[in-house]
């Protein structure tokens, strides 16, 4: 509707949910063909094409989608080398969801001791690396399929943001929560580079005024609406949420930090900034406060 508006009803967006036009993993390809004009999809479906956005999937990074939004959209402005992940496309803006926490069926965990051996439910590469840091076996699974696995017992919970806990019913299958802000889910908008090319100087213009930092924080905050309403929803059902104290946060991060030193080194050896965009995160993340 926004778009439509701007544009006086030149530009109109038909949007088709989920995979209908192309698969989580393809939606990268399908702009950069030309398959579909525009979509909006999770970095972490495709990492090697977004290694840097990559850095709020480390651990405590935002207490919040709106923080969290904000800082990724900042580091875009900052550092030209995000350009590069966007390569024949146009970013027209990027948010986070909600932070994820460990959610679990039948045991709480409440210390590093709890969470070794359990099979958790992870949803990126990077999340996987610190859950095997802190003895739990990573379960690589799209959220979609969480639901039946810890119905069934596959796995005995999963990481996810309060959002998932009422977009994917989760709070009829787990009864534990611990909240320790473990991770972000990065999404993008993109347009094919052809199609925004086509649009013409006027149309650009237009849009420009809609596609700011306002559009990514409005995007955050959809997540913490409906991700507060869902934490407040399950503790009235029933459910047990342990809120890990700064003490035991600092006892977690002895495990989970060589995790993301791996991950700076990785960004290095690739020729990124990967411990000047860390360091620039973390500084904008305390500027929240």
């Amino acid at each position: 509707e926004q778009v439509d508006k701007a544009t006086d009803g030149e530009v109109m967006i038909t949007s088709y949910p989920g995979s209908t036009l192309a698969a989580s993993d393809d939606q990268v390809d399908a702009v950069m063909t030309g398959a579909v004009d525009l979509a909006v999809s999770v970095h972490s479906y495709t990492p090697n094409e977004f290694p840097l956005s990559s850095v709020m999937e480390l651990p405590q990074m935002a207490e919040n989608a709106h923080e969290g939004s904000s800082i990724l959209y900042d580091l875009m402005e900052e550092f030209d080398e995000f350009d590069e992940e966007y390569d024949g496309m146009v970013p027209l803006w990027v948010f986070t969801s909600d932070p994820g926490q460990i959610f679990t069926t039948d045991k709480p965990v409440k210390s590093v001791e709890d969470l070794k051996g359990m099979k958790i439910r992870s949803p990126s590469a990077m999340t996987n690396k610190w859950l095997e840091a802190l003895g739990a076996t990573p379960v690589s699974m799209p959220m979609d399929e969480s639901f039946e696995a810890l119905e069934r017992g596959v796995v005995d919970g999963t990481i996810a943001p309060w959002e998932a806990v009422d977009a994917w019913s989760l709070g009829e299958v787990v009864n534990y929560a611990t909240v320790g802000n473990f991770y972000l889910t990065t999404f993008y908008a993109v347009m094919n580079e052809d199609v925004w090319n086509d649009l013409g100087e006027e149309t650009q213009e237009q849009l420009q005024t809609i596609l700011d930092k306002e559009l990514s924080l409005k995007a955050g905050d959809s997540y913490d609406t409906v991700g507060n309403a869902a934490q407040e929803a399950a503790e009235e059902n029933g459910m047990e949420i342990y809120e890990l104290d700064e003490k035991e946060l600092e006892e977690w991060a002895t495990y989970i930090n060589p995790t993301i030193e791996d991950w700076i080194a990785d960004m290095n050896d690739r020729g990124l900034p990967g411990q000047e965009i860390y360091d620039r995160a973390k500084a904008l993340q305390a500027e929240q406060k």
